[in-house]
C-alpha cells in the first residue's frame, strides 16, 4: 500500500514578516576566467525530435555537471574530452578510452557520479564508460546500451552492485513519452574492477510527462523519482514482469480527496464542508470560539480542532446549500495570512482566492528589481519559456515516487501540485533535496528514510522567493549551494540574480547581480557552491566568489 507523505513546513522557518529582497549595486566579483581550448559540446534537437519533452530536454540541459562526493565540476568539450575544474581551482583533461561516437545519435553528452571513485560518462549513443578517478587510464565500457542521458548512477559496494539509471524519449502508440532505464551490472570479483563487469538485471518504466530527476538511494533498494506523472512498470528482466504486476504492483492509489475546502482573504475565511448523504436532512452542530472550530452531524465529526490564529467568533455564519454547509468566519487580525485552517489537519484543501492573488501580486513586485533590464539579444530557444511553464501545469501536478526496485512498487507518495511548483533541487551524497513553491516563499525539503520509513523534513526556506522566481521570464537555471546560504537564478545570457538568505524574522534581504560582460557569450551551464558560482559559456568557465 502507496503511503501518501504531505508537506508540512516548519512554522518557525516561516518568515512572515519579510518584505523584499534589497537591489545591491554591487556586482559578483569574477575571480577567475577561464579560456577554454575547445568549445563544449552541445547539440541541437534533430527534426523528428519536435515534442515538448524533447525541446525542454535539450534548451533547459545544464552542460555542468557537479560531483557530490568531492565538489569538482566536469564536462564535456566538442572532441568528446572530458574535463574536471577542482575545488583549488585547476582544471585538468580527464583520461578516458578513445571511442568513435555515433553522430545519428541525438542526445547531449551526460556525466553521472556513481560513488567516491566511479564516474560514469555517456556519450548519448550506445556506450556507457565506467571512469575509476583513483586509477590513472582506468575506465570500463559498457555497450549496447539504449541511446539516452545519464540521470544518476550508484555504487553499492557491499552488495557488489552498480546501478545507472538513464531516459530517453520513445514514441508509444503515436505519443512521445519519457523512459527511465535502470541498468545493474555486478564486479566479476568483488573489489577488482579492472576484471570487468557482468549484467545482473535491467528495469524499464515509463512516464507520460517529463522527468525533473531521479536519485538512487544509497543501499540501491530505492529510487526517488520525480516527475509530472507517476511511472509504469514495463519490463524487468530478472523477475519477468507480467501484466499482472504491471497492474497492481504498479497502480498508484487513489489521492484521498479533502473532507473541506477553504479559501481566505485578508480579513475572512470561508469554509465548505461536504455533508455525507446519509445526514443529508440532520442539521449540523456547528461551535466557533476564537481559538476552535467545531462541526459535528449526528455524532458525526466533520471539523474539529484548534485554529491557528484567533477568529472574530461572534462574527461567524453559516448555512446550508443542498450538500454543503458553508461557514463564514472573521479574522481577529486584519491582513494575517493562514497556512492552515485547523492545526496539523490535513484533511483540508486551501483554493487560490483571485482577489487576494492580485492584491498580493501588487504589492510583492517591488521583489522582482529589474533595474538592469533584460538584454534584446537573448538568444531564442524555440519556444516560450513562460508557455513551458504554463504547459507544465496543465498536467495538474507533479509527483515524487519512492519507488521499491526489488517488488516494483511505489512506497511513498507526494503530490506537488501547480501550487507547489519546483524551483530547483540540488544532489547530495545521501540525498536529493528540493525546493518547492509554498504560497509566495520557496520551502527547501530534505527526504530522509528510517529503514521502512520515508518522510520529507522541512529544511529551509528562501521567502518571497516563489514569487521572484516566476516573475523571471528568462531564467535557464535555478541553483543553490547545499547551505542553503543563497539561491541565484542564471540567465540565457550574461547576467543573473543572486538572492541571500535573509535572518530569521528579518524584513529585506540582499538582491546582487551576475554580470559576465557583454562580449559573453550563451551560459550552457551553471553550478552554486558555498563559496562560489561556477558558469560555463560555450568558450569560458567563470568562477565567482560569493563568500
Amino acid at each position: 500500500m502507496t503511503k501518501i507523505v504531505d508537506l508540512r513546513p516548519k512554522k518557525e522557518l516561516l518568515n512572515n514578516k519579510f518584505e523584499k529582497y534589497q537591489f545591491s549595486s554591487e556586482i559578483i566579483p569574477i575571480t577567475e576566467e577561464i579560456e577554454l581550448c575547445k568549445h563544449i559540446k552541445h547539440k541541437e534537437p534533430s527534426s523528428n525530435q519536435d515534442s515538448w519533452l524533447e525541446a525542454k530536454l535539450f534548451a533547459f540541459h545544464n552542460h555542468l555537471f557537479e560531483n557530490p562526493y568531492d565538489s569538482s565540476c566536469w564536462f564535456w568539450d566538442q572532441d568528446y574530452g572530458v574535463w574536471q575544474l577542482k575545488e583549488d581551482g585547476s582544471l585538468n583533461q580527464v583520461e578516458t578510452q578513445n571511442i568513435e561516437c555515433d553522430p545519428s545519435y541525438k542526445f547531449n553528452p551526460t556525466i553521472a557520479f556513481a560513488g567516491n571513485e566511479v564516474v560514469i560518462l555517456s556519450r548519448g549513443d550506445t556506450v556507457l564508460e565506467v571512469v575509476l578517478t583513483s586509477k590513472l587510464s582506468s575506465s570500463l565500457l559498457i555497450e549496447n546500451t539504449e541511446p539516452g542521458i545519464l540521470l544518476d548512477a550508484r555504487y553499492v559496494e557491499p552488495k557488489n552492485l552498480l546501478i545507472i539509471s538513464t531516459c530517453a524519449i520513445v514514441t508509444t502508440n503515436g505519443k512521445k513519452q519519457s523512459k527511465l532505464i535502470l541498468l545493474f551490472y555486478k564486479l566479476k570479483n568483488p573489489g577488482h574492477w579492472h576484471e570487468g563487469l557482468e549484467f545482473h538485471k535491467k528495469q524499464e518504466l515509463a512516464i507520460n510527462g517529463p522527468i525533473e530527476y531521479v536519485f538512487i538511494e544509497p543501499n540501491g533498494e530505492y529510487i526517488n523519482l520525480l516527475s509530472q506523472d507517476p511511472a509504469k512498470f514495463t519490463h524487468d528482466s530478472l523477475n519477468g514482469l507480467q501484466e499482472k504486476d504491471f497492474s497492481e504492483g504498479s497502480k498508484i492509489p487513489d489521492i484521498k480527496i479533502p473532507k473541506y475546502s477553504w479559501s481566505q482573504d485578508e480579513e475572512s475565511l470561508t469554509v465548505w464542508i461536504k455533508i455525507p448523504q446519509k445526514h443529508k436532512s440532520s442539521k449540523p452542530n456547528v461551535k466557533v470560539s476564537a481559538t476552535n472550530i467545531s462541526i459535528v452531524i449526528e455524532d458525526e465529526v466533520l471539523i474539529n480542532g484548534e485554529v491557528p490564529f484567533r477568529l472574530d467568533h461572534e462574527l461567524a455564519t453559516w448555512n446550508c446549500e443542498n450538500d454543503t454547509l458553508k461557514l463564514e468566519l472573521m479574522k481577529h487580525e486584519s491582513g494575517q495570512m493562514w497556512n492552515e485552517l485547523i492545526k496539523n489537519d490535513t484533511n483540508g484543501e486551501c483554493l487560490p482566492n483571485d482577489a487576494l492573488a492580485s492584491e498580493i501580486h501588487s504589492r510583492l513586485a517591488h521583489l522582482c528589481s529589474e533595474q538592469q533590464g533584460n538584454d534584446s539579444d537573448q538568444p531564442a530557444i524555440g519556444f516560450n519559456a513562460e508557455q513551458l511553464e504554463e504547459c507544465d501545469l496543465e498536467g495538474g501536478e507533479n509527483m515524487l515516487q519512492r519507488i521499491n526496485l526489488t517488488n516494483c512498487t511505489t512506497t511513498h507518495l507526494t503530490i506537488l501540485t501547480s501550487h507547489n511548483r519546483i524551483l530547483f533541487t540540488h544532489k547530495l551524497k545521501t540525498c536529493q533535496v528540493l525546493c518547492a513553491r509554498y504560497n509566495h516563499d520557496g520551502c527547501v525539503w530534505e527526504p530522509v528514510n528510517r529503514n521502512e520509513e520515508w518522510e520529507l523534513v522541512h529544511k529551509n526556506i528562501f521567502p518571497g522567493f516563489g514569487y521572484v522566481e516566476a516573475s523571471k521570464a528568462n531564467k535557464k537555471f535555478c541553483i543553490s549551494p547545499a547551505s542553503g546560504n543563497y539561491v541565484a537564478i542564471i540567465e540565457h545570457k550574461r547576467h543573473g540574480f543572486l538572492y541571500e538568505k535573509p535572518q530569521q524574522n528579518a524584513l529585506v534581504a540582499k538582491q546582487k547581480i551576475i554580470d559576465l560582460g557583454a562580449d559573453s557569450t550563451s551560459i550552457m551551464g551553471a553550478i552554486a557552491t558555498d563559496n562560489y558560482i561556477i558558469l560555463l559559456s560555450q568558450d569560458k568557465l567563470y568562477k565567482l566568489n560569493v563568500s
